[in-house]
């Protein structure tokens, strides 16, 4: 199962860069609504053919629930109001709107964000693109490259 990068844990999230910030949750509000982002991925999403399907379609060939149950990846904390997450390699950025905003929109980003896990690029809307399969067809936008 992915984690939520916490104080302690031992995990060594990449340094800043000019996109995102990777720092563990330290507010236990904040960190309770991606656990029940996380709660609505494994309860809703999970084991879902179309949405299994549609991933398998990405660069890297591995299913939702792939990633979903990956202890590699590791999900952080971005302070800043930057729209809405971001990946490096295994490591996911929730951004604080998303976090604001609630667990609906911090599922749906990381559907988003596990899809550039599994090599969706930055040039084209493949990431954003597999949300109608995985049940987001209403936070789907159109207009989202990257």
């Amino acid at each position: 199962m992915v984690k939520i990068h916490i104080p302690g844990d031992g995990h060594t999230p990449p340094p800043p860069d000019s996109v995102a910030t990777y720092l563990p949750y330290t507010d236990t509000a904040k960190k309770k609504v991606v656990e029940d982002a996380l709660f609505i991925l494994r309860n809703n999403v999970k084991g879902s053919k179309p949405c299994n399907d549609c991933f398998k379609l990405l660069p890297n060939g591995r299913t939702f629930d792939d990633i979903l149950d990956d202890d590699t990846v590791f999900i952080c904390y971005d302070p800043s109001d930057r729209w809405c997450g971001n990946t490096l390699g295994n490591h996911i950025t929730i951004n604080q709107i998303t976090i604001r905003i609630g667990k609906w929109l911090a599922a749906a980003t990381l559907v988003h964000e596990f899809a550039h896990v599994n090599g969706a690029t930055v040039t084209d809307h493949k990431a954003e693109g597999t949300l109608p399969c995985c049940g987001f067809a209403a936070l789907e936008d159109p207009t989202v490259i990257g």
